[in-house]
Order: C-alpha cells, then sequence, then structure tokens
C-alpha cells in the first residue's frame, strides 16, 4: 500500500503545477490591469487626480470690485476691499474707507516729507517737489497731518468722540458723528500712509481746526490746479459724501500716481466734477 500511495502522488504533481502556475499568471495580470486603471506607482502626471505643482496654478483675475492685493504685500485685503489692477504705476490706487479696511499685517516703510510729516516712501518724493515747487511760487503750504499709525488713529478717534460728547452729542450720536470725520483705525488713509492733510502756512493763526473756509484760500486754489501734477488728488469732494463716506475735506489730498490723477483732473476741468477714487475706479478700470 505505501508504494501505491507513492507512485499515485508522482502521477498527480505535474497536473498541481500547472494549476498553480495558470493561477499565478491569472493574478499577476490582474494586477497589472488594476495598476493600469490607477496608475499605481505613476508620476502623477497621467492617470487618476494630478496634484498642483508649484509655479503652474494660474492666478485668479484681479477684480476692480473686490479684494487687491496690500499694497505692499500679496495677501488678500478682506473681500469688502475694493481692487483694481495693482501692479507698476497702480500700486497706490485702491480704496480706503470705514467699509474698504487695510489688512491686519498692514505695513509701509516711510520717508519725511516736511519736518515730521512722513508718507510711503514710494510717494514721498513727489509730495516733497510738490512743497518745493508751491514754495518757489510763494504759495505757503503747511502739512498738518500725514502717515498716522493706527494706534495713533485709534487716539483721535475716541478723543473726537469725548470732545462731541462733552459738546452735548450722547454717546451714539458722536460715535456716528465723528466717524463722518474720522476714519476707524486701519480704515485711513492716513494709516496707508498715501494721504496729507495740507492748510495754508498761516491757517493756524485764525483757526482753531479744519474747516471747510479753507476752499476760500488762494493755497486751495493753488492745489486744486496743480497737485494732480505730483500724483495727488482731493480725496472728499462736496457733494460725494455718501459715496466717500466721509464730510467734504477741502485740506485732504491722497497719491493715486501721476497718470490716474492726471485722469481725474481732466474729468474735472472738463465736467467740473471730482472723481473719488471708488468712482474712477468703477468708470475707469
Amino acid at each position: 500500500m505505501a508504494s501505491k500511495k507513492k507512485h499515485k502522488r508522482k502521477k498527480y504533481v505535474p497536473a498541481y503545477i500547472a494549476m498553480y502556475s495558470v493561477l499565478f499568471v491569472i493574478i499577476l495580470l490582474l494586477i497589472i490591469f488594476i495598476c493600469s486603471i490607477t496608475d499605481c506607482g505613476g508620476n502623477g502626471e497621467t492617470g487618476g487626480t494630478a496634484e498642483t505643482k508649484p509655479g503652474n496654478s494660474t492666478p485668479p483675475p484681479v477684480s476692480t470690485s473686490s479684494p487687491i492685493t496690500d499694497i505692499t504685500q500679496t495677501e488678500t485685503l478682506p473681500e469688502t476691499t475694493k481692487t483694481p489692477v495693482n501692479e507698476g504705476d497702480n500700486w497706490a490706487l485702491y480704496v480706503i474707507g470705514n467699509d474698504n479696511p487695510l489688512p491686519d499685517d498692514f505695513s509701509v516703510e516711510t520717508k519725511a516729507v516736511a519736518g515730521e510729516r512722513h508718507l510711503d516712501k514710494r510717494c514721498a518724493d513727489h509730495a516733497i517737489q510738490m512743497l518745493k515747487d508751491a514754495a518757489e511760487q510763494n504759495v505757503g503750504l503747511y502739512v498738518t497731518s500725514s502717515y498716522r499709525s493706527i494706534q495713533k488713529q485709534a487716539e483721535n478717534l475716541e478723543s473726537y468722540i469725548n470732545t462731541l460728547m462733552a459738546q452735548g452729542y450722547t454717546k451714539e450720536q458722536a460715535t456716528i458723528q465723528a466717524h463722518k470725520e474720522i476714519a476707524l483705525p486701519g480704515h485711513s488713509e492716513h494709516n496707508a500712509g498715501l494721504a496729507m492733510d495740507i492748510v495754508s502756512d498761516n491757517y493756524w493763526s485764525t483757526h482753531t481746526d479744519l474747516d471747510e473756509s479753507f476752499d476760500k484760500l488762494p493755497q486751495y486754489d493753488w492745489l486744486i490746479a496743480n497737485s494732480w501734477k505730483y500724483g495727488f488728488i482731493l480725496s472728499y469732494p462736496k457733494g460725494k459724501e455718501d459715496i466717500t463716506g466721509f464730510i467734504y475735506e477741502p485740506w485732504h489730498y491722497r497719491f493715486v500716481g501721476l497718470e490716474h490723477a492726471k485722469k481725474i483732473h481732466e474729468v474735472y476741468e472738463q465736467t467740473g466734477e471730482f472723481l473719488t477714487v471708488n468712482e474712477y475706479i468703477e468708470k475707469y478700470m
């Protein structure tokens, strides 16, 4: 019996080998088929979902009605910020206001333009030249305010609210009125280093505060006729309070760039209308 069993096992060995070989081939073919579908071990460029590679993605188009990159940085501003094409000469052309804040991490490198008054260094030389040319033409100008830190902005706002309350305003009334005259911290063109409050060189001898009477002085006339040549415009024109969110300020001039200031002035010469930054962006950008 032992010899028969041994003989019988030898008889079926080739059959087992053949069966296992066929099974191995089938499994191998199945693995190859699965890999061809899923790009198993591939480089991610063919089959499956290719990974996005740095430098190959297309940036989103720049909108003229919602966020730009910061003037000096690449982060996106909050969604409320209107942002035009922010390249080249357009770096300073964007809306800042109570509905359009600067980014939380905003920073700016400044340069002195008049004594301790500073502006963003990219527009400072234009302001310096404007003040120099005015002096040479015997037009006495005085920069009463320029770049202002966000902390200083907060202090000014709180101080003015307290002043109004001392005059009889309720806290709510004082706050509403103050926000029409002083921007929220981080929402001011002064915080961006783009704006100057300019009056006559003898203004403070007859005034205790900035008021509309400045537009009766020859210095105002000179600024309207010439500030655009240096890239500055009147930020808060009369009759545009609903657009800017601020009262009429004939003393407040903001840098937008030489090309854009020229276009805005051309519209003024043709129509007598001062375009705000908002309007200019919406109509011409």
